[in-house]
């Protein structure tokens, strides 16, 4: 495996800079107590963090994130990964999926240092039959804004505002998104009103969403989307609420269950990937979880989204949280519901998408479209995928910023652009794709805008 040349957090400000080398020098010793390998079993849930938990938290994101796996094992499982999708049979109906990862708020990220930002990827992942991603921040425009500072020692409350979502969607340049799942482990930022005014904002934007609720009646209503004769059912769930606790009575106010721990009581999901499936051809699972800041996701939530392929039969598990890129993996199980053999998909991390966390390799996101098919048997299957990895550019302005997507297979034209900081953070970028990513999407994979 060829090794990590740019630090693991890289800041600009002096005060960023300041922080993070205090940060470096008071855990230098760290490594001696965790090695290099993820942590066995590690819930990475701060309601029920030790001081230890923190420490290694702290390791793992600012000095030496996990390159490996737990085992050498599942490094190969996922390098290996064989993708197979339905060959000799006629298809009747299809429709394209886009789905993107973490949009959240960053203090970095402004509309006027953004203009550029989808330029070369807004069509591709926007021009498509449905379009998704996961809102990890509340909209509650009657409190002020509340974004990532570029160093975050301590647990922030995100607000977002109609100028950021404005961003996120491409400035009204493109249609914007179909459906966006909002649970995720900021989801109470903003109290239970957050709740209900996130709702209440993106209803007003015509866009669907998944994984909070105004009332119980609807905890276990998925999201449908109809097009071309194809009917997709979306539900969501997240592992914690950070340090945050629903009130007794409205539990049901956000799908939440400890995903993250070992052999996870998933009853919940069952629920809701039940309900969808008596509504839909296709139902499609956001699943807040995993652990982040490390190349492959651990053995536990493997093993758990193993389970919840064959005990709650979704057709595609879309996870979040990691914020750097994790693999892609295809499963195959027997539905639990109509007992036929399937493969679902699971895209254990996209990673940070309209975002831009000081972490390097949150600067990969991993675009994906599928086509979703209707056969000649009536069966409905992902019959195409399709992956861009993107690199997050940061511009380099003089006196700010200038940030830009790029298709990381198709950066030639901007190199000369670059600073030679910039030009070193596109290389690890590149080098993690090739080690970690590559072996298995290469094929999948789409350098330039078709």
């Amino acid at each position: 495996m060829s090794k990590r040349f740019f630090p693991a957090v890289s800041t600009f400000s002096l005060k960023g800079k300041l922080l993070v080398g205090m940060i470096r020098i008071f855990g230098f010793a760290l490594p001696l107590f965790y090695g290099r390998k993820p942590r066995k079993n590690f819930e990475e849930n701060p309601a029920y963090y030790s001081w230890r938990d923190i420490l290694y938290f702290a390791y793992k994101y600012y000095l030496h994130p996990p390159e490996t796996a737990e085992s050498e094992q599942l490094v190969r499982y996922f390098q290996t990964m064989q993708f197979a999708f339905p060959e000799g049979v006629e298809e009747t109906h299809h429709l394209t999926l886009s789905t993107g990862g973490d949009l959240m708020p960053y203090a970095w990220m402004t509309r006027e240092n953004s203009s550029s930002l989808w330029d070369e990827i807004g069509d591709w992942y926007f021009n498509n039959d449905v379009v998704f991603a996961n809102l990890e921040t509340p909209i509650d425009l009657t409190k002020p804004a509340s974004a990532v500072p570029e160093v975050m020692l301590n647990d922030m409350h995100f607000n977002g505002n109609s100028a950021l979502f404005d961003l996120f969607s491409g400035f009204e340049k493109f249609k914007g998104y179909d459906v966006l799942s909002t649970a995720n482990n900021h989801s109470l930022d903003m109290e239970i009103e957050g709740i209900d005014r996130t709702i209440d904002f993106l209803q007003s934007k015509n866009i669907l969403q998944v994984g909070t609720v105004k009332n119980s009646e609807d905890q276990f209503k998925p999201a449908i989307i109809e097009k071309n004769g194809i009917r997709l059912a979306f539900v969501a769930a997240t592992y914690c609420l950070n340090h945050l606790e629903l009130p007794e009575n409205e539990l049901y106010r956000i799908n939440t269950g400890r995903f993250n721990l070992p052999e996870a009581d998933i009853s919940l999901i069952h629920k809701l990937v039940d309900e969808a499936r008596k509504q839909a051809d296709f139902v499609i699972l956001s699943l807040h979880n995993g652990n982040a800041y490390q190349a492959y996701p651990s053995e536990h939530t493997v093993a758990n989204v193993h389970r919840i392929f064959e005990e709650c039969g979704p057709d595609l598990i879309l996870g979040s949280h990691p914020h750097n890129p994790q693999p892609i993996e295809q499963y195959p199980f027997i539905c639990p519901f109509t007992g036929e053999e399937k493969k679902g998909i699971a895209v254990y991390s996209q990673g940070d998408f309209v975002a831009y966390d000081i972490f390097t390799w949150c600067h990969l996101h991993l675009g994906i479209r599928f086509r979703i098919s209707r056969f000649k048997d009536d069966k409905v299957r992902i019959s195409r995928m399709e992956v861009m990895p993107q690199y997050l550019w940061h511009g380099d302005q003089k006196n700010g910023f200038d940030f830009r997507f790029l298709p990381l297979l198709n950066c030639e034209k901007y190199l000369p652009k670059m600073s030679n900081r910039s030009k070193m953070e596109y290389q690890e970028i590149l080098r993690f794709w090739k080690t970690h990513l590559a072996p298995s999407l290469s094929s999948f994979a789409t350098a330039a805008i078709p």
